[in-house]
């Protein structure tokens, strides 16, 4: 995965995400060409023991983000290269809001329950997903290169087959958590567009336990 190709599709994954309705408001990432995208000084809060609601309100009141979603989720997407412009390592990561905005501070969610109706349930546990790619840290099973973690836990790292495309990552968060938006929406979302090809990083050992396939995109 290279330094020109995440530029290429964080700038067409903006497009997606405002032109659909998804995100509300943005924050591009920076660019320190070619070893970073998306550098966010302060957003290893995240690693801190301190309770999730502190996180997300550091998150947010200090603009560390670059997606913020219609229901007040964050998403974050941060890339690090080496010096030819091959990809080092990744987070992407989504921190949900631990409450809904009200009507007043966000109507739109109220309005229009053909898009936003399944993501104000009263039953939903909202959690927050991280996909790390780091394999400088790599420890067989426990510490893949790629890896998915859920909910904070400090050693849940699910192992994943490749590192995660800005698009992988932002299909994933939509396809899965905001479903009526994406169907409704279905046509963009799904448009072809330039892909971020990625060497397979799963080891044999990884594959016997469960495990999480990437799509390549």
């Amino acid at each position: 995965m290279k330094f020109s190709d995440v530029q290429r599709q964080l700038d067409e994954v903006y497009v997606r995400a405002i032109k659909t309705g998804v995100s509300v408001r943005q924050n591009y990432p920076s660019v320190d060409a070619p070893r970073r995208i998306g550098e966010l000084a302060g957003a290893s809060v995240a690693l801190k023991n301190i309770p999730y609601r502190q996180i997300y309100a550091e998150f947010d009141t200090h603009s560390l983000y670059h997606l913020k979603l219609a229901d007040g989720a964050l998403m974050q997407f941060q890339y690090t290269f080496d010096e030819k412009g091959e990809l080092t390592k990744h987070r992407l990561a989504y921190f949900p809001c631990p409450e809904l905005p009200s009507a007043e501070e966000a109507p739109e969610l109220y309005a229009h329950d053909e898009l936003y109706g399944d993501i104000i349930l009263d039953r939903l546990v909202r959690f927050p997903i991280r996909f790390d790619y780091d394999p400088a840290s790599y420890q067989p099973v426990f510490h893949a290169h790629s890896h998915l973690t859920l909910g904070q836990f400090d050693n849940c790292r699910i192992p994943a087959s490749h590192p995660l495309s800005p698009y992988a990552f932002l299909l994933f968060v939509v396809r899965n958590l905001y479903f009526r938006i994406y169907r409704k929406q279905q046509n963009t979302f799904e448009k072809r567009l330039a892909g971020c090809h990625s060497q397979e990083c799963i080891t044999d050992l990884e594959r016997r336990v469960t495990s999480v396939v990437i799509a390549k995109c």
